[in-house]
């Protein structure tokens, strides 16, 4: 795709971005770490500087069968301990999900993230959102007031074979075919889990997949006050907001205590996913903060130009009000004992890979013990 955001041959996008940055006092949300080793790490941290970030919250997706996933947030929280870290459940085998949960927060992590409810992780790990073996893992969360961040669902397009983008039908994200449920089901299944326990600190990702129902969406944030709303952008969703853009205005401006900002960004090299990275995080900016029509490859989108108090609250302050001020710092000793554990564990049939890095983090955090840092 090319972008539309190039203003002469000279300026890349990363220079506008750069050049119009008018509130850098901003925390990035929702950011990931995917098929890397602890460079990976370095390269999203460098990326996240240059676009000016304040912190950034790294969301771990060991159910997608990455071992290796939480050994990476407590890294990064070791190496740059001004960011933020939510830990994710694996599935190799059946185990304690609260008990797990429970290790995770007291070791040193900010929340817990969920991408389960992704349809294509539905169907392979064949566990619905209300399954009873998430039960104690609901209630520990509930209890605690831990934060969540939850992917449920996908657009609505990816069901339908006529409007299904063909980069989502090509990267296996259609689900009409009778072997996924519904989006329905799924938003049942999440829902019913909210009806038992509603005080769940719960913020759904890239707004819950509902930018094309608003009323719904409201009664949703009415019936469930512990539950908000980031602003990652889905394929659909900043679109779905410039078909009424004073309507979704009135609707950031009711619930602007319960919406978060993040952008999806993760450690990139090909430079055309940095480019339509770039293009993502300047126009989820410029909706909040104009009233501007925004270039968004061969489309526009209509900003909502929030006020300033409204805008710090997205940007930063709803953010810290779930995960905290400051990110909580690594526990050495409790992360020593949950690597160990980890590499000790024959169930896990850790990768090679895996092992480096989980052997590699406990080794660093011998080294900060010993440094008594």
């Amino acid at each position: 795709m090319e972008s539309k955001l190039t203003a002469n041959k000279n300026e890349s996008n990363q220079d506008i971005f750069f050049r119009d940055i008018l509130y850098p006092d901003t925390i990035d949300s929702h950011v990931h770490l995917f098929h890397c080793s602890l460079e990976g790490v370095w390269d999203l941290i460098d990326f996240e500087k240059k676009l000016g970030y304040k912190a950034f919250n790294y969301l771990s997706c060991e159910c997608m069968d990455d071992l290796a996933q939480n050994a990476l947030g407590i890294y990064l929280k070791l190496i740059a301990p001004d960011n933020y870290a939510y830990g994710g459940l694996h599935y190799r085998y059946s185990y304690d999900f609260a008990k797990e949960a429970q290790m995770l927060m007291e070791l040193g992590f900010d929340g817990m993230k969920m991408v389960e409810n992704k349809p294509t992780l539905r169907k392979h790990l064949n566990m619905a959102t209300n399954d009873p073996r998430y039960d104690e893992f609901y209630a520990y969360m509930e209890q605690t007031k831990a934060p969540m961040i939850i992917h449920v669902a996908d657009p609505e397009e990816f069901w339908d074979e006529n409007v299904i983008p063909e980069w989502a039908l090509s990267a296996g994200y259609y689900y009409g075919d009778g072997s996924f449920v519904s989006k329905e089901q799924i938003y049942e299944e999440t829902l019913s889990v909210l009806e038992r326990y509603p005080k769940l600190s719960i913020t759904f990702a890239h707004f819950f997949f509902l930018s094309g129902d608003r009323d719904r969406l409201s009664k949703i944030l009415d019936r469930y006050p512990s539950v908000g709303l980031d602003i990652v952008s889905g394929t659909e969703m900043y679109f779905n907001f410039t078909k009424d853009p004073l309507g979704w205005r009135d609707f950031f401006l009711k619930y602007q205590d319960r919406i978060i900002f993040g952008t999806d960004n993760m450690n990139l090299y090909d430079p055309m996913d940095i480019d339509n990275a770039l293009i993502v995080n300047r126009f989820e900016h410029e909706f909040i903060r104009t009233d501007n029509q925004i270039p968004a490859w061969d489309k526009t989108i209509q900003g909502i130009g929030l006020p300033n108090e409204v805008q710090r609250k997205i940007f930063k302050t709803n953010f810290q009000k779930l995960a905290g001020d400051k990110p909580k710092p690594i526990r050495l000793d409790a992360a020593m004992d949950y690597l160990d554990g980890r590499l000790k564990d024959e169930k896990l049939n850790l990768t090679n890979r895996e092992v480096y890095i989980i052997q590699s983090v406990y080794n660093l955090c011998k080294e900060h013990k010993a440094a008594n840092i």
